[in-house]
């Protein structure tokens, strides 16, 4: 069966005001990296991974936003 090569549009997830660049951008690459070993483990397609890796920041935002609107700001 031929494989094809579907261009999506990259989907960017925007930094919180509440963390730093650096900060924002070693846990994105955290969590995309963990979305990356987890497919490979599971023996999924490859390509699933850039996908299943913004989805899982997705998440993480949206995660961070609720702890932080619970007031759970913390220098540390």
């Amino acid at each position: 069966m031929p494989q094809t090569t579907d261009q999506t549009t990259p989907v960017s997830v925007p930094p919180p005001d509440y963390l730093s660049r650096d900060q924002w951008a070693g846990l994105t690459l955290a969590v995309i990296s963990g979305a990356m070993e987890g497919v490979e483990r599971a023996g999924l397609p490859g390509a699933w991974s850039s996908g299943l890796g913004v989805a899982a920041v997705k998440g993480l935002r949206g995660r961070l936003d609720v702890l932080m609107a619970e007031g759970g700001t913390s220098d540390g």
